[in-house]
């Protein structure tokens, strides 16, 4: 049995405990509750996980320097969903809805590169 982050590279998982370790307990947090409220619509399955890896790897691959941001790229995986298109969007609107209801930012926590 392969496990979620099966695909992801190995330099892109050092990269999301980077990110981890510089994160402050809230922001912690925020990602936390983030996921579970995706896990909850996609399911804790493996292809519920395996969305939540694709995810965390768009993340790293796009330069977000915060977990939280995890509500932003939803999106992202659109057409990598297979059957749960539907449950991707519903959990999309849920969590930005918390991201509202918590001021998090609407744009990703990143190195602006001039």
């Amino acid at each position: 049995m392969m496990g979620v982050f099966e695909g992801v590279d190995e330099e892109t998982k050092k990269k999301i405990v980077k990110v981890w370790e510089r994160m402050g307990e809230k922001d912690r947090d925020f990602f936390v509750d983030q996921v579970a409220l995706a896990m909850s619509i996609w399911g804790s399955d493996e292809m519920g996980k395996s969305l939540i890896a694709k995810i965390l790897g768009k993340m790293m691959e796009d330069g977000s320097e915060n977990l939280s941001d995890f509500g932003l790229y939803i999106e992202s995986i659109l057409g990598e969903a297979d059957k749960r298109e539907d449950k991707v969007r519903k959990a999309g609107m849920i969590i930005d809805d918390y991201r509202m209801r918590n001021a998090l930012s609407s744009v990703p926590h990143k190195e602006i590169e001039l």
